[in-house]
């Protein structure tokens, strides 16, 4: 028979044991929420671009592009009336466009909303996108500036942390590198069995895979070197148009990673850009991507994605 002293004891220690466990899960939640600030979905579409679910000052539902290649946020002005959307625009800035230069209206003090995420006081530039581009507008990396953005392909999801989080060994680390204050890691292709060593802006609103501009082909004189396998024409934001040679790249290297038979344009029209090249969606979507923009680093590993036919 067990006596009243011995139930108690064992109702005690049940009770220490839900508490301890209760506590445990309590500290595991807070740990994680001061670490992950917001989870963000996605859609990643044929054009292999990120699609975001966006509301500007309390807007309703807007399709937005997440892209790196961009430091500030866009409005497609084209849409303006269409999405009913009330802002304000009260000068001109200068915008870097893929082929140029251009003058666009800019509007401040905005609110932009992402997920359960509210970011106030948001400089938006007005660029009039052609009829047939459905995009409602372009979130650059800036809205991130201090903070770590781990971009998930497989679960199609935005993580956004205040610091950068454990990350498994299999991850590589790369440094970035901002030239006029877009994000550049460090590429490796071969010419004649030669190492050539090409920085490129990371740029997610690119849908292709590797582009480079026409000055940094010459510079390495990449013309006639590698199998051509088309031509593309490119159009940037400014309406300025460039052609360029499809090839296809024996062999490619970032972050330690290879990929073989990559394609990749190498423009032949002269233009006055000077960045030297652009890696597209089509390309990043095939790693996890960890971006610590605070220490200017990045972190890479392929995901299901990496063999998957360009």
């Amino acid at each position: 028979m067990m006596n009243t002293h011995s139930v108690t004891e064992l109702a005690n220690s049940k009770n220490n044991r839900s508490m301890k466990y209760a506590l445990t899960f309590l500290l595991l939640f807070v740990l994680r929420t001061a670490i992950c600030q917001e989870v963000i979905p996605f859609e990643l579409k044929e054009d292999h671009r990120m699609y975001l679910k966006v509301s500007v000052n309390q807007s309703d539902t807007l399709n937005f592009v997440f892209d790196l290649g961009a430091n500030i946020t866009v409005i497609n002005k084209t849409r303006l009336q269409q999405n009913q959307l009330k802002m304000e625009f009260s000068g001109t800035v200068e915008n870097g466009g893929t082929n140029g230069v251009s003058n666009e209206q800019i509007s401040h003090d905005n609110s932009v909303q992402m997920g359960g995420e509210v970011y106030d006081d948001v400089d938006i530039l007005g660029i009039s996108y052609a009829e047939n581009r459905t995009l409602d507008g372009i979130i650059g990396w800036n809205l991130f500036k201090n903070k770590v953005v781990r971009i998930d392909y497989e679960s199609r999801e935005l993580v956004v942390y205040d610091n950068l989080p454990k990350l498994s060994d299999t991850y590589t680390k790369t440094k970035l590198k901002f030239i006029r204050d877009l994000p550049y890691a460090q590429t490796t292709i071969y010419r004649n069995g030669k190492k050539v060593k090409i920085w490129a802006m990371l740029d997610s609103g690119y849908n292709g895979e590797f582009h480079v501009y026409s000055q940094e082909v010459a510079k390495h004189n990449l013309l006639v070197q590698y199998q051509v396998i088309g031509e593309a024409t490119t159009s940037g934001t400014d309406g300025n148009v460039s052609k360029a040679d499809v090839v296809l790249l024996p062999r490619f290297s970032i972050s330690g990673f290879e990929i073989y038979n990559m394609p990749a344009n190498l423009t032949k029209t002269p233009t006055e850009s000077t960045k030297p090249a652009l890696l597209g969606g089509n390309l990043l979507k095939r790693f996890h991507i960890v971006l610590d923009f605070k220490n200017q680093e990045a972190y890479l590993k392929p995901n299901i994605l990496i063999n998957s036919p360009f």
